[in-house]
């Protein structure tokens, strides 16, 4: 699938990530710990070498002091209601699709994304101290991870669960799979 170009523009990670680290006087070392990265792939993230997943920004934005909307632009406020002639995409360099359901409203409780995953792609998810997760499997085949059992999913499967388990996703299939995702807390907030 092409990846359409809108309002969410597409920024220099890596300085991004460096300028803040910087600012806050922290070491490679010492944001790694706190992001659960190695040292060398933050190093790497820095000089535009690797490219971190949206699991790993996060978890980066976490580890200092920010969202993630500090490395990735977030949709601009307009309506109540996602156009799908006009869909939003998370602008990072993943091969994994991300495009924006959430649409503007106050007091946001809950962000939805659909994912599209290439064949072999493995997405980490976000372990989160509290919150909810619904995977709904669109199509394809995935298997996913929760805590150490292994479960085989495909189009029509949906699993609900608690953020604080370890979990992840593979695409095991011939195809690209594609998941509707949904959850608690807020993790892509529309300004």
């Amino acid at each position: 699938m092409e990846k359409k170009q809108n309002s969410m523009m597409k920024r220099s990670i890596g300085g991004l990530l460096k300028a803040r680290r910087l600012e806050q006087k922290l070491t490679l070392q010492e944001v790694a710990k706190r992001a659960e990265l190695s040292a060398a792939f933050l190093s790497q993230a820095e000089r535009g070498k690797a490219t971190p997943s949206i699991v790993s920004l996060i978890n980066i934005a976490r580890a200092l002091g920010t969202d993630i909307h500090y490395f990735i632009s977030p949709p601009s406020p307009a309506e109540l209601v996602s156009k799908g002639d006009d869909p939003q995409y998370l602008n990072i360099d993943s091969p994994v699709s991300y495009r924006v359901l959430n649409a503007s409203i106050p007091n946001q409780q809950m962000s939805a994304l659909l994912m599209e995953i290439p064949p072999g792609v493995e997405l980490p998810t976000v372990h989160r101290e509290e919150g909810e997760d619904i995977f709904y499997i669109i199509s394809g085949e995935v298997e996913q991870l929760i805590g150490d059992k292994v479960f085989s999913l495909k189009a029509g499967d949906c699993v609900h669960m608690n953020t604080q388990l370890d979990h992840n996703i593979v695409n095991k299939g011939d195809s690209t799979a594609t998941i509707l995702w949904a959850g608690t807390p807020v993790l892509l907030p529309v300004a």
